[in-house]
C-alpha cells in the first residue's frame, strides 16, 4: 500500500509540473495590422485558450490578452498561429447522459481564439471547445463558414430511435454549396469531421479554384511523435534476508546486472507535450550469492534469476533547453524466465558435500515493483538514474528477501 501512495504521488507531482509557465519567442498580432515581438506562454492547448500570456522580455512583466484585445498571435519556433475572430458556437457536451436529461443547447458568443490548421486563399481553423468538441471553420475571401455538425437525443417515443442519438451532418451541404464544381458532391457525401479530411477537399478545391496558388500547412511537431529506440545499462541489487527462514542467516552483498532492451514514448497530448507514457521492454536478472555457517556446516547460496520486464511510467520532460531534465515514475511487471537456483550444504572440516537443493525454488514468478527514476535528455540520447523501489522476491512466507535496485541507463532515440 506504501509503494501505490508514493506511484500516486509521483503522479500527481508531474502532473503539478506540467503546470509550469513556458514562455517561448512570438508575437502579438495587433488590431493596427502590427506585430508586436515577445514571448508567449505557449501550452500546446488541446482547448483552445481562452486568454493568452504575452511579456516583451524575460524581465518585463507579463500581460493577459483576451480574443477582443488583438487579432491573434503566433509561435515563432513551429509558426502556430491562433487567429481571433467572433463567432456563436454549440458547445453543448453531446454524450447520451447529457442530452437526455438535458435537452437545451449551450452555447458561446464573441470572439474566439482558432488554431490555424491551413492558409492561402482558403483558410482552415479549428476551435476545440471546454468538451473537447471540435469546430472548423473556413475562410475565403473573407467570408467565413463554420461548419457544423451536431449530435441530438431522440426523444420521441413513437420513434424508432428513441433514446438514442442521432448525428446531423450539416456541413456536407455545406461544402457541397462552397467548392461547388471542384469538388463532386458524392465526394462529400461521406465526409468525416475531421482535420485530415477536410485539409484534402480543400487542397483539392484550391488547386482547381487557384491554380498555380499553393497552400501552406502548419509545421510537424517532433515532440508530439511517437519515439521508439534502444536502452541499455547496469543495475545494483541490494538484498535484505529477514525472517525464521536459515537462509536469513546469511550475508549477501550486492550483485551487478545488465539491462538491455527497447522503448516506446506515447506523448500523452498536445498540452501536455511535456508528459509522455514511457513503454519499455527490458532483459535482466538477479543474482544472489552469500553463506552462513550453522552446527559445522557451510551453507552457500548461489542463485542466477533471469527475467523480462514490461514497465509503463509516466515522463515528464522540462520544455526548453538543449539539456533537458526529465522525471518519471512508473512500474515493471517482471516475469521469470529461468536461471540458475543452488543451495550446497558441506562439512566444514573436509568440505564434502552433504546435501544440494533449491535456494529460493525459482523465485517469484511474477511480481510488480514500483520504480523511479531522473535523467538529462540531449537530442537522441537520454542518460538516466532509476531506482527499483523495494520489493519481496522470496517465496517462501517464512522469509522475506528484499531487493532494491539503483539502475545507471543510456537510452537512444531511433526515431
Amino acid at each position: 500500500m506504501k509503494s501505490l501512495y508514493l506511484f500516486c504521488a509521483g503522479m500527481l507531482l508531474a502532473y503539478a509540473a506540467s503546470a509550469q509557465r513556458n514562455y517561448v519567442p512570438g508575437a502579438l498580432l495587433l488590431l493596427n495590422g502590427d506585430s508586436l515581438s515577445g514571448q508567449i506562454d505557449y501550452r500546446k492547448w488541446d482547448i483552445n485558450p481562452l486568454t493568452v500570456s504575452f511579456r516583451e522580455g524575460d524581465n518585463a512583466a507579463a500581460k493577459e490578452y483576451v480574443p477582443a484585445d488583438i487579432k491573434g498571435f503566433r509561435i515563432r519556433e513551429n509558426q502556430e498561429t491562433y487567429l481571433s475572430l467572433p463567432a456563436v458556437m454549440d458547445v453543448t457536451n453531446e454524450k447520451l447522459d447529457v442530452l437526455s436529461f438535458r435537452p437545451d443547447r449551450d452555447t458561446i458568443t464573441g470572439n474566439h481564439f482558432m488554431r490555424v490548421l491551413m492558409t492561402g486563399p482558403v483558410q482552415l481553423l479549428l476551435y476545440a471547445d471546454r468538451n473537447h468538441r471540435q469546430h472548423f471553420f473556413i475562410i475565403e475571401k473573407d467570408s467565413v463558414t463554420q461548419l457544423v455538425k451536431k449530435m441530438v437525443f431522440i426523444g420521441d417515443r413513437n420513434s424508432p430511435d428513441y433514446g438514442k442519438l442521432k448525428t446531423h451532418h450539416f456541413y456536407r451541404q455545406q461544402l457541397v454549396v462552397a467548392l461547388g464544381d471542384c469538388v463532386p458532391a458524392r465526394q462529400l457525401a461521406g465526409l468525416d469531421y475531421s482535420e485530415t479530411a477536410l485539409r484534402r477537399v480543400l487542397q483539392q478545391y484550391v488547386a482547381c479554384r487557384y491554380p498555380g496558388q499553393q497552400v501552406e500547412l502548419p509545421k510537424k511537431d517532433k515532440d508530439l511523435r511517437v519515439s521508439l529506440g534502444v536502452m541499455g545499462g547496469a543495475g545494483l541489487n541490494m538484498y535484505r534476508f529477514s525472517g525464521v527462514h536459515p537462509m536469513a542467516l546469511g550475508q549477501y552483498g550486492p550483485q551487478a546486472a545488465p539491462v538491455i532492451g527497447v522503448f516506446l514514448d506515447v506523448p500523452i497530448s498536445r498540452n501536455r507535450q511535456k508528459l509522455a507514457w514511457t513503454n519499455e521492454l527490458i532483459y535482466t536478472s538477479r543474482a544472489v550469492r552469500g553463506n552462513w555457517s550453522k552446527n559445522g556446516f557451510l551453507n552457500e547460496v548461489d542463485v542466477q534469476e533471469h527475467y523480462v520486464q514490461v514497465q509503463t511510467l509516466v515522463k515528464y520532460t522540462f520544455p526548453t533547453g538543449t539539456w533537458r531534465p526529465y522525471f518519471n515514475a512508473g512500474m515493471t511487471g517482471a516475469i521469470y524466465i529461468g536461471g540458475k537456483d543452488e543451495l550446497r550444504k558441506t562439512r566444514e572440516n573436509d568440505g564434502s558435500l552433504v546435501e544440494a537443493t533449491t535456494a529460493l525454488d525459482g523465485g517469484r514468478e511474477f511480481f510488480l515493483p514500483l520504480l523511479i527514476g531522473a535523467g538529462v535528455r540531449y537530442n537522441r540520447l537520454h542518460t538516466e538514474l532509476r531506482v527499483i523501489l523495494p520489493n519481496n522476491m522470496s517465496p517462501y512466507e517464512a522469509l522475506s528477501a528484499t531487493a532494491i535496485t539503483p539502475q545507471l541507463l543510456v537510452r537512444y532515440t531511433l526515431f
